[in-house]
């Protein structure tokens, strides 16, 4: 039933170009935390060649470029610098998305990112350049945070799943942007250009609405309306009145309900419903990170030059990454059609293989400045085709009553395992050498893969229902005269509803 005051409705193109308008702010934003990720390739093989009286170096370097010689310890805080924050910087963006709002979060977080950027260009030493590594990290962190929930709450199911699942693309994005500009111009210059970026996020997100969900859960009816009508139009009207039902008995059950946090935290840790998926996801984010996935972004024209020709690290640095940015473009196309499983293994034990056979190469010095390029190109290529599936898994195997908490403490223990990796690259780069290092990436990765293969169901396609199934040792079908029947078939319709909310829960 539409209101007097909607009477005109807009079209649906209209419609779409608003809810990309919203989310473009967030989308632009990730790829500046890709661009911190990607930073450190580029800037720590300049502050070596600086450090170095004895060398020429391909750039004109300023008078406070007077850093002295690096050691492992202070390169490995360096990259590491943009990781370690990442977890409080969720924790933190949870708490301000749930308190301030999804648009005024992001709002206040460009800012940060802005100064953050200028922290680094403008620095003079160690101390200053870790210091502007690690707000650019908790930035990036808070923003991980918010982007997926403030796009899905403000767009159509029909662009949803592409605008969320632009996540790996617009990372990539950055990451080759960052080299690109790293490859010609100083690293100042550098990061004085990244920091426009935020400042254009800014003044996109002016341009953009709050969340209908978010203001429905402070109270604010008539904003909700005004911003599901901008967003979605009058004709989803009705759709907006039953949701503004559901959301209140959602916000009056969670204030009541609130003395009995404590029981269901313990009731939690004992569910096979929260432990087994949650087992799964943190095993699937370890293979993921032990893979070493992220430490050819971090560390990438230093690893070349260890096993090709120093003389066109940067070059195969851009084709690693343009390599990455279209693999991430096929990945959405593939989760369209492809089984989980199916993605999983052919990523997982493809990047395994290369890895190993990379060490190898290296090892017997078999085609020492050809093989290993062709081996991480192609490595590179299979990793980017399962990077994004633990993301998606996370929302997939938990069930509805754990999705928030499951996601939470696996994603921090994603970004620890981040951490420790990118943190200890650098000493196992010299004292295991290249070879070594590949070789324990591929060992890890190969059996954390065959782990997986016996533990992960497929989710494409199924119900929360049928997954629910997978983690449930018992039989949900009623057996009479040695014939199974489904359970929903021996029940009335008016049941089902409540037989399938049993089953979705651990009793």
């Amino acid at each position: 039933m539409k209101d007097k005051e909607y009477d005109k409705p807009d079209t649906k193109i209209k419609l779409y170009l608003r809810q990309v308008l919203t989310a473009l702010g967030p989308l632009i934003g990730m790829s500046v935390s890709g661009m911190s990720y990607g930073y450190s390739a580029i800037l720590l093989p300049q502050l070596k060649t600086v450090s170095l009286n004895n060398s020429e170096s391909l750039f004109e370097s300023a008078d406070t470029d007077n850093f002295g010689v690096l050691s492992i310890d202070q390169e490995s805080w360096i990259a590491s610098a943009a990781v370690l924050p990442i977890i409080p910087g969720c924790w933190v963006g949870g708490f301000m998305a749930e308190k301030l709002g999804r648009k005024t979060s992001v709002m206040l977080l460009f800012p940060v990112f802005f100064i953050s950027w200028l922290i680094i260009g403008f620095a003079n030493s160690i101390a200053v350049l870790i210091a502007g590594r690690l707000l650019c990290g908790s930035s990036a962190g808070v923003l991980a945070a918010i982007h997926t929930i403030y796009v899905s709450e403000t767009c159509d199911p029909l662009l949803r799943g592409i605008l969320i699942g632009t996540f790996g693309v617009t990372l990539s994005v950055g990451i080759l942007a960052c080299h690109v500009m790293g490859t010609w111009l100083h690293w100042r210059i550098t990061a004085y250009i990244c920091s426009i970026l935020p400042v254009i996020c800014w003044i996109v997100c002016i341009y953009s609405q709050e969340s209908p969900l978010w203001l429905l859960d402070k109270g604010k009816i008539e904003e909700a309306k005004r911003s599901w009508i901008y967003l979605r139009g009058v004709e989803s009207l009705e759709e907006f009145s039953l949701l503004k039902t559901t959301r209140l008995a959602e916000v009056s059950k969670r204030k009541t309900g609130k003395r009995l946090l404590l029981h269901s935290l313990r009731k939690t840790w004992s569910s096979r419903y929260f432990l087994r998926p949650f087992s799964i996801v943190c095993l699937y984010f370890f293979v993921l990170q032990f893979s070493g996935a992220n430490v050819m972004t971090f560390y990438c024209i230093e690893m070349l030059a260890n096993v090709s020709n120093p003389a066109y690290t940067y070059l195969i640095t851009l084709i690693i990454d343009a390599t990455r940015l279209i693999f991430a473009v096929l990945t959405n196309i593939l989760l369209k059609t492809s089984r989980r499983r199916t993605l999983t293994f052919i990523s997982y034990f493809g990047a395994a293989i290369t890895m190993l056979s990379s060490s190898a190469c290296l090892a017997f010095d078999f085609g020492r400045l050809w093989s290993p390029v062709i081996l991480l190109v192609i490595y590179i290529g299979l990793i980017s085709l399962g990077i994004s599936l633990p993301w998606i898994l996370c929302g997939e195997l938990f069930s509805r009553k754990y999705r928030g908490l499951g996601s939470g403490i696996t994603s921090s223990f994603n970004f620890t395992c981040f951490f420790v990796v990118i943190k200890m690259a650098p000493f196992m780069m010299k004292h295991i050498k290249p070879e070594g290092t590949f070789a324990v990436y591929g060992f890890l990765t190969l059996i954390g893969c065959s782990i997986l293969y016996f533990v992960l169901p497929e989710t494409k396609d199924k119900t929360l229902q049928e997954i629910q199934k997978y983690f449930n040792k018992k039989s949900h079908t009623l057996k009479a005269e040695n014939i199974t029947v489904p359970l929903q078939e021996c029940v009335s319709s008016e049941k089902k509803i409540e037989l399938y909310k049993e089953m979705s829960v651990d009793k």
